[in-house]
């Protein structure tokens, strides 16, 4: 396959505002009171596929959740860090004497965290700021995905593990890609032959008039997850399946 096939297909994003659309989404439903159907973005895969995010997600209640996301909850322990938070709705169901910081690039999802009395900062995985280590690191809505690709990995491993106190769990919510669809497998080929992982998944977001640069994020069966640790700090102790879902709960431990 030659190198231009491994390109997105589409154009990269010509006159994308620089302002934060995602932000802006998450403003926009808080504002008007969540609901189901009423604040959506577009979220494109570089092989032309789209589907359609309801902000909604961002501002469900425990109830509403999948049972590993409820599990997870539950199993932070000491000081939390949520990466990737947004509007906070898991760092707003942490009860008992957590100390819980949260972690988020868009400012405006900022904002919404903050609005609901929560202690959120700008920054990313790899870029957290000074905000201290940890006892419990939270990935949650997917954010396991974070890991981005196969080569920006081991980036996101050595971060989170300065960011870890001794015998720190990381608690992730993941996405297993492989499924019988034929739009994704084909794109799961179309990955191998370009020298990617199957569900390493480079993708753009619109809402509005705004859109964003493409992106990666990476999806991966507990098997590959366990693979690419190697040489990592962190260990993969065990992996809680949603049925039916895809999703799964991971729980890693870090011996530095």
């Amino acid at each position: 396959m030659n190198e231009t096939a491994c390109m997105p297909t589409g154009p990269r994003p010509h006159g994308a505002t620089p302002d934060d659309g995602y932000g802006a989404l998450l403003r926009d439903a808080h504002a008007a009171g969540p609901r189901r159907g009423t604040h959506l973005q577009i979220i494109e895969r570089d092989d032309g596929f789209v589907s359609i995010e309801d902000a909604y997600r961002y501002f469900t209640r425990p109830d509403e959740w999948l049972p590993v996301e409820r599990q997870a909850v539950a199993l932070a322990t000491g000081r939390v860090l949520d990466i990737g938070c947004a509007a906070g709705r898991h760092m707003l169901a942490l009860t008992g004497d957590h100390e819980t910081v949260g972690l988020d690039p868009s400012p405006g999802a900022v904002a919404v965290a903050r609005e609901q009395g929560l202690d959120v900062r700008i920054g990313t995985v790899t870029e957290p700021g000074d905000v201290g280590t940890f006892d419990t690191l939270l990935m949650l809505g997917g954010n396991l995905g974070l890991l981005g690709s196969r080569e920006h990995a081991p980036d996101v491993l050595d971060s989170l593990t300065r960011l870890a106190r001794p015998d720190a769990r990381l608690l992730a919510i993941g996405h297993d890609p492989h499924t019988a669809a034929p739009e994704h497998r084909a794109y799961h080929q179309r990955n191998r032959e370009c020298g990617r992982m199957p569900g390493q998944v480079r993708m753009r977001v619109r809402y509005k008039t705004w859109t964003s640069e493409w992106f990666d994020r990476l999806l991966l069966s507990p098997d590959e997850l366990r693979h690419l640790l190697t040489g990592s700090a962190w260990t993969l102790q065990t992996a809680t399946r949603s049925p039916g879902t895809g999703f799964y709960l991971a729980e890693l431990t870090c011996n530095p």
